[in-house]
This record gives structure tokens, sequence and C-alpha cells, in this order.
């Protein structure tokens, strides 16, 4: 794990070192498309809002040309622009191509929505996370609006065994199935907390199913907790896991089982939005 930086008065955490550069094309082929391409791709590594001018320092264009980009794109819906900051980050569409499968639009449009009203009133950084291929992947990252926040890029691959999220997305398959995920061999050990042991990772699941929502203290960032809850869609099938993570530390007054219900109704309210039934269950 990265250490932890003092930005102002908030202190960024990166559970994992960002090691993906952008490799900035500056051929005679850097069309319109490259480059809007490349403005793409820089907001979706950084996984915060960018301005214009940042923008244009990174991919060695004038300002007044990635502005036009930027204007091309966000009139697309593949980034947006806060108007509070004049910054830029992903928007829908970006975000929607990312999440396959039905649905793949509402949720995370919804799923922002929630994750923002969740770092406001609560201080809490939040995220959505998608199975696929065996790896867990951040579709989305919103970051609180406290002393604290967790720096995660969309599209970087997260821990399955450490994180809430992670637990949420091994439940959603059989035990057969995780075991084959996981592996046989020991671990990471992430943190002294971390288990790395397949074995009791796969006993946690059936408690996971049941209960509806995954519990992690201290074993992907110390001092930081974590609590993840399944979205699923129409046929109750799990189609990502909406998690939150805050620090242990702080006097804020959060603790698992006051966080746990406000994530949980937050999946609830995007799974509906989904057709989800509800009497659905953890298969």
């Amino acid at each position: 794990m990265t250490a932890p930086r003092l930005t102002g008065r908030r202190l960024i955490v990166a559970p994992r070192p960002q090691t993906a550069r952008i490799e900035l094309k500056k051929a005679a082929r850097s069309q319109s498309l490259e480059r809007g391409l490349d403005v793409l791709e820089i907001i979706a590594a950084e996984g915060a809002e960018l301005g214009v001018r940042e923008l244009a320092r990174r991919c060695g264009l004038s300002p007044t040309i990635v502005q036009r980009l930027v204007s091309s794109l966000a009139s697309r819906g593949y980034i947006e622009k806060n108007d509070e900051t004049s910054r830029y980050r992903l928007g829908h569409r970006a975000l929607a191509l990312a999440a396959s499968g039905e649905g793949a639009f509402d949720y995370v449009v919804a799923a922002r929505r929630e994750l923002e009203r969740l770092a406001h009133e609560h201080h809490l950084n939040g995220f959505v996370s998608v199975l696929r291929g065996g790896r867990a992947i951040y579709l989305l990252a919103v970051q609180a609006d406290g002393p604290v926040a967790i720096k995660v890029s969309p599209g970087s691959e997260m821990p399955l065994h450490s994180t809430s999220a992670g637990k949420v997305l091994l439940a959603s398959v059989s035990d057969a199935e995780a075991r084959k995920i996981l592996g046989a061999r020991k671990l990471t050990a992430i943190t002294p907390h971390t288990i790395t042991d397949p074995v009791a990772i796969v006993a946690l699941l059936p408690k996971v199913r049941r209960q509806g929502f995954a519990l992690v203290n201290e074993e992907n960032i110390p001092g930081v907790l974590s609590v993840g809850v399944p979205i699923r869609d129409r046929t109750g099938a799990v189609l990502a896991a909406l998690s939150v993570a805050f620090p242990k530390y702080l006097d804020s007054g959060l603790t698992l089982s006051s966080v746990e219900p406000l994530v949980t109704a937050a999946a609830l309210r995007i799974s509906r939005l989904l057709g989800m039934p509800s009497a659905s269950l953890l298969a």
C-alpha cells in the first residue's frame, strides 16, 4: 500500500500503487479521435476531477484544443463537468460502457447518485465493483467529503479476499467457483488483519449470502473499515457490489453497525430500479 499523503486538510489513501501510465501519442497521426481518447484515459486513470489546463499540460496540447475535446466528450456523456469546480470527471456513457449486462446504464447512474449522497452526508468513500473473468474491477469511485479520502481509479483491479466488495462478489458465485477463483495458495497479506487462507475465505461466504452484506475490519487498508452489499438485477442475480470505506480511528461516530443499514438501503434502491423482486435472497 502506498503511504498516505495529506492534501490541504484531507488525507488521501491509495489502496494500491497506481503503476499504469498513459503513453500519449505525439506522432503525426495524433488526430482528434486519438487526442480525445488520451483525454478520456487520463481522466479515467486519475480517478478524480481534472481541469482543462491540467489536461492540456498532460496531453501537451493547448488549452483551446483541449477545451474543444472535452466539450465534445461532455456533449456525448463520456465525461461530465462539475459546475462548482469547472473540472471534468468520467461521465455516464463511459461508466455504462464499462459495465456490461442488462440495465448497466441505470445502475451506474443510480449508483453514482447514491454514493455522492453517502459521501456528502456521511463522509463515506464509495465504490461500485464488478466480477469479470475471475477478477474484481472498480467501475466507479466517489471520494468522501471529509478528512480522509480513499483514492482508486475506475478500471483498476481490486483484491477479492481483503475487501468487503470482493467478499460480496465471491458470495455471488458457488463455493466451488470461489475456490477456483482464489486458488489453493496462500493469499497476499495486505495488512496484519488480512485473511490469507482461501479455505477460510470460502467458509465466510455462506454468512455473507445469508445476511446480505460483508464487513471488513482493517483487512485491506490499516485503520479503515468497509461494508459491501450486492446490487441485484430483475432476476435477483448479483450484478455488482456497492461498498463504502471509512476511517476507524477518527471521531466521526461511524461504525460498521451504523453504516451497514445506509449501504444496504442504497443498494436496495438501485436494485429496485433494475426490477429486483422484493423477496430476492442471495443464491
